[in-house]
């Protein structure tokens, strides 16, 4: 019998695209090797994770982001009146462009909040006549940033991924749990961000990308060579990482073209 991949083990999760003869195979393989019901059982909750709906947020969430929205907005006109709305962008984002801000989750909330200020600046920006040196509305530059920030997320989840993979060390596999934790929540507000601005094809990539953080997020301190072993074989069974670095290098790419 050929060797067993996980592709194989989603199909045979799913009862779907496999011969019923290579379901007995796997069935049978399944009964008659512990290593194997272990993979399995991960990736069946990995899968179970990746079903489960996104959570609902908390009561008053988005009365509270627009409020806080309208008095930012509001604060920050009479500047950009005096120096245009290229400008007003630049030192708006340039507040969170820190890698402290970028990766850590508790500041994600500032950096959502930066993007959907310049969401308001085009959606209001009809009011306003662009500089001479804009050829871009402030809603399209806001979206381009946007994409700029996500591909360093991605990169961050790319390293995220193979050192746990690929770690050896206590102390480092523990910060990697940690960022991974950041990258989760910052995972949810790229998405919800992207969703918003219309780009569905890379809101659902973030949502299927945030159930391998959580893997790693929630990892025991005391990860075994099995652990590790597990997902090695994951990544290199699948073109998650290849999807990851696809992305970011397509987004990348293209805000660097349009700014």
């Amino acid at each position: 019998m050929s060797p067993i991949n996980d592709n194989e083990l989603v199909l045979f999760h799913y009862r779907d695209g496999l011969e019923e003869s290579r379901l007995g195979e796997i069935a049978a393989a399944l009964q008659a090797s512990e290593p194997l019901r272990i993979r399995y059982a991960r990736l069946c909750e990995l899968l179970d994770r990746a079903d489960a709906s996104a959570p609902e947020p908390a009561e008053g969430f988005e009365r509270r982001l627009w409020a806080g929205l309208d008095r930012r907005m509001a604060e920050a006109r009479p500047r950009a009146l005096r120096s245009g709305p290229m400008a007003w962008l630049r030192d708006r984002f340039s507040v969170v462009s820190s890698p402290r801000l970028v990766w850590a989750g508790g500041f994600a909330m500032a950096l959502v909040i930066a993007l959907a200020s310049g969401y308001l600046v085009g959606r209001n920006g009809a009011q306003q006549t662009l500089t001479a040196g804009s050829s871009s509305p402030p809603s399209t530059m806001a979206d381009r940033i946007l994409d700029g920030y996500v591909a360093g997320h991605l990169r961050a989840a790319e390293g995220v991924l193979m050192t746990a993979a690929n770690g050896e060390g206590g102390d480092l596999l523990a910060g990697n749990r940690e960022l991974a934790q950041s990258l989760v929540e910052s995972n949810r507000l790229y998405a919800a961000a992207a969703a918003r601005s219309g780009n569905l094809r890379l809101a659902d990539f973030l949502r299927q990308l945030e159930p391998v953080l959580l893997e790693v997020a929630n990892r025991p301190a005391a990860s075994t060579i099995e652990d590790r072993q597990g997902l090695r074989d994951y990544l290199r069974n699948t073109d998650l990482l290849f999807q990851v670095r696809a992305t970011e290098s397509r987004i990348d790419v293209a805000s660097k073209r349009s700014l």
